[in-house]
């Protein structure tokens, strides 16, 4: 299986090591590209999924003009949403698109923030480079990201990502057992 990853971030490239691994898949090849989200740098609420699918439509366009063969594209964005209840999260969404055109969008479980960290950020303020003074550190996002640092290495960005990838992947993995289950509706409906 050849994967055309939306991004030269090393963390994002071990979330899908990772996520292929817990899958079963023994054999890939990732290849990394730099694709532009053309969101920013702190996307909020629907900038996540639209930064994640400018990434595949960017890694396409890479693919077609290299004469790249691949089986999937996969792009994965981080950012900040609010809940329906007003609670600010951190959260990540994968979309993976097969050759064919089909996409699916997969989310990671969202890790709380506080209300001040929410505002710090839709202010403008980068908690990455925050995060850098305090651990006098540079490229927090290619490292600990924002979870590894709230969690003191729990969850690491791959490890947070990854989650995110294995969702995006179900469809195309798992189509049998999806498909079981629209039949078994429709044959209810029927009754």
């Amino acid at each position: 299986m050849k994967i055309i990853l939306g991004s030269e971030n090393p963390a994002k490239k071990r979330a899908v090591e990772l996520a292929l691994e817990e899958l079963g898949f023994s054999t890939s090849e990732i290849i990394s590209v730099s694709s532009d989200s053309s969101v920013s740098s702190k996307p909020i609420g629907y900038e996540i999924i639209r930064g994640a699918e400018n990434r595949n439509q960017d890694s396409k366009k890479y693919a077609k003009e290299n004469n790249l063969v691949y089986d999937y594209l996969c792009a994965i964005e981080g950012g900040f949403s609010l809940d329906e209840n007003g609670l600010p999260f951190v959260v990540t969404y994968a979309v993976v698109e097969n050759i064919n055109g089909k996409k699916s969008t997969g989310k990671s479980l969202g890790l709380r923030l506080q209300k001040d960290v929410f505002e710090f950020i839709k202010s403008g303020g980068s908690i990455n480079k925050l995060i850098g003074l305090l651990n006098s550190s540079e490229n927090n996002k290619h490292n600990l990201g924002i979870t590894g640092y709230l969690t003191k290495g729990l969850l690491m960005r791959d490890k947070f990502d990854k989650d995110a990838v294995v969702s995006a992947f179900v469809p195309f993995i798992f189509e049998e057992e999806r498909e079981n289950l629209i039949w078994a509706i429709k044959g209810m409906k029927k009754k």
